[in-house]
């Protein structure tokens, strides 16, 4: 129900254009044939008639009113607001007419954020839309059509700041999961980082470890070599002392013996040296 009466409060007033007299000025006809094609439904044939009118006089409110109109029916929201808001700047303006003007004008706010609720701008033509029809009822406060349209412009607002509350909330939670998981991810990479360092310190401890262990052994296995050279050699030595010592006994021995037996020539005589 109310969507449906929203509908047609939107376009209620939308739907009549503003009619006066004939008039032999060529703004004013032009005015009126476009008042013609509006109600054949040709919107864009009346707006260039308008526009026209415009041309010729443009201060004519009722032109300007009616060309809002005629845009309105286009879905031409922005441009609507645009010839409203001259409608209502206009000095020859009659209060009725301003009042008319304000709603429409909130109709062209309401009927774009409703189109465009995606769009960061949509919150903003909502509460322009609001704001329009409380200037609407200033004027004309009986106008039950602006109550409703303005209920539900705040209706609307008041779900669009809770679908960007719920928005907020999930985005700040996305960003704390977020935030919480590249904690974690950090925390988890420093722990893999200091066990990797402990390993490695480690490693190159127990290398260096090993590193002394073989140079130790090396050095251990060169003292050994360098110890059985030197016995070697003292053996070595020692043989060759010892051959000396038994080559001098076995000269002394032999000579020795050769002294003993030496032979003494005495007249020919030859005698053994007892």
């Amino acid at each position: 129900m109310k969507a449906t009466k929203i509908f047609l409060c939107l376009v209620l007033i939308c739907s009549s254009v503003v009619d006066f007299s004939v008039y032999a000025q060529d703004y004013k006809s032009n005015t009126r044939k476009g008042n013609k094609l509006y109600e054949e439904k040709k919107y864009n044939d009346a707006e260039v008639l308008y526009r026209k009118a415009l041309a010729s006089d443009s201060t004519f409110y009722k032109a300007q009113y009616n060309l809002g109109d005629a845009l309105y029916k286009e879905k031409q929201y922005d441009e609507a607001v645009k010839y409203y808001s001259k409608v209502l700047e206009n000095p020859t303006t009659d209060n009725e007419t301003k009042a008319m003007a304000h709603y429409n004008m909130g109709n062209s706010f309401l009927q774009s954020g409703l189109d465009n609720r995606t769009d960061p701008t949509a919150m903003e033509k909502f509460k322009n839309a609001i704001s329009s029809y409380q200037n609407s009822l200033k004027i004309n406060p009986k106008d039950a059509d602006a109550k409703y349209n303005l209920s539900y412009a705040r209706k609307m607002l008041q779900q669009m700041q809770q679908q960007n509350q719920q928005q907020n909330q999930q985005q700040n939670q996305q960003n704390q999961q977020q935030n919480n998981q590249q904690q974690n991810n950090q925390q988890q990479d420093n722990k893999e980082n200091k066990d990797k360092n402990e390993q490695q310190n480690k490693d190159q401890q127990q290398q260096n470890q090993n590193q002394q262990q073989q140079d130790q052994d090396q050095q251990q296995n060169k003292d050994k070599q360098q110890q059985q050279k030197q016995g070697a050699d003292k053996k070595q030595e020692q043989k060759k002392k010892d051959a000396e010592r038994i080559l001098d006994a076995v000269k002394n021995n032999e000579k020795k013996t050769l002294d003993k037996q030496k032979v003494k020539v005495r007249g020919g005589k030859i005698e053994k040296d007892w």
